[in-house]
């Protein structure tokens, strides 16, 4: 239903390309932002000059917020305009998050035209005075609210297409404008029943509106920038791909970057340790080539050697394993072996904490019981325990 509404925007030569491309996803991009600039400026006129004829400062807020709409359609071209860029020198990484950038900047003119309106709003509470307000000036305020659902969906089409934050932040602010219409709608409304304050109400109420919508756009772009993890989605993405590809045992301690849709990720996967190093660096790059063609990723890809065969190792794995299972503090463990030394045994391994507080495994309640355990089995033997950092996922 989706296709059938937006895709006759999309010229049918786009359609057939890959949306990971940095250029077929800023091409995205720019319709999305090109369709709202011409709607904006539609809805700007038709407002102001209604707003200006029946003398409501609420339809007047709400055509200057759709003129800003403008301001931000354009930020968003722009943003895509730098986000195509292809790496160099100075940006080796791309230049894929101007997105975040440019969706901060929405935000800050969101929030300050909220302030603005709210200031003008305040004054007609003292001063109210709506003329002459039909069913025909009604009629005209839902038909701009339908205009900005529609372009709030096409913005949020675009955004899943391309996977893109700052069309998702576009789609929410033309949802937040729809919404604030609604408000004007009542206002209106209510001024016809002899109510003239609503028209300030509703002025103040669509402020608040794109204060709120600022603030929460810029909260996510913020985020972005500082470096969100991975979704449990993606993750899972990642461990089934890895999974796939002949002798891989397990994976963990994934880590991932993320430049717009642009992602660089680094996994350990365990292989039996009968494999030659040949073979392991054969299958560690199979892995490397297999998340590259999916997820469109540069890899580093490490490669840890398993006893799987050692009846000992099996002993460890089902004693670590059974006292983890009763334990609030620990959610896995992986990547456990046995070194022989000439005087003593070395038991090593990686404990997945619940807690990403937690930095030395003295820390967990159920550490004594662990040391005890694997000491009773492995008499003489050292546990080495390291504790993975919050940025790594299993």
């Amino acid at each position: 239903m989706k296709s059938f509404l937006f895709n006759w925007i999309i010229p049918r030569s786009l359609r057939s390309k890959d949306v990971r491309i940095s250029t077929v996803r800023a091409q995205y991009g720019r319709i999305g932002g090109w369709v709202s600039i011409i709607a904006n400026i539609f809805l700007f006129a038709a407002k102001l000059i209604v707003g200006l004829l029946i003398n409501s400062i609420a339809l007047i807020a709400d055509s200057i917020h759709s003129l800003s709409d403008v301001s931000t359609s354009i930020i968003v071209i722009i943003g895509y305009r730098i986000s195509e860029k292809p790496a160099d020198r100075e940006h080796p990484f791309g230049h894929q998050r101007a997105e975040y950038v440019a969706t901060l900047i929405i935000a800050v003119l969101l929030a300050v035209a909220g302030v603005e309106f709210i200031r003008s709003a305040v004054l007609r509470l003292h001063n109210p005075g709506i003329t002459t307000v039909t069913y025909s000036v009604l009629l005209f305020i839902f038909l701009t609210i339908v205009i900005k659902a529609w372009l709030g969906e096409l913005a949020k089409y675009i955004g899943k297409l391309i996977d893109s934050q700052m069309l998702r932040a576009d789609a929410l602010h033309h949802y937040t404008d729809s919404i604030s219409s609604i408000l004007v709608l009542l206002a209106i409304g209510g001024s016809k029943l002899g109510y003239a304050f609503l028209d300030g109400v509703g002025g103040i109420l669509v402020g608040f509106l794109l204060i709120y919508a600022g603030v929460k756009i810029a909260r996510e772009a913020v985020d972005t920038l500082i470096g969100k993890p991975p979704t449990p989605e993606l993750v899972h993405k990642i461990q089934q791909i890895c999974h796939s590809v002949d002798n891989v045992l397990n994976s963990n301690d994934i880590v991932v970057h993320s430049y717009g849709n642009k992602k660089f990720i680094s996994v350990h996967v365990e292989v039996d340790q009968k494999e030659s190093s040949i073979n392991a660096h054969d299958i560690g790059d199979a892995v490397e080539r297999m998340l590259a063609e999916q997820l469109d990723a540069y890899c580093t890809v490490h490669v840890d050697p398993v006893d799987i065969d050692s009846e000992d190792v099996k002993l460890a794995n089902r004693i670590v394993r059974k006292i983890i299972e009763i334990s609030d503090e620990i959610s896995d463990f992986h990547d456990l072996r046995l070194i022989n030394r000439p005087d003593h045994r070395l038991v090593i391994f990686d404990l997945v904490p619940v807690n990403p507080g937690i930095k030395i495994h003295e820390d967990f309640k159920v550490f004594k019981q662990l040391n005890e355990s694997l000491k009773k089995a492995f008499p003489n033997c050292e546990i080495k325990v390291d504790i993975d950092p919050i940025y790594t996922f299993n």
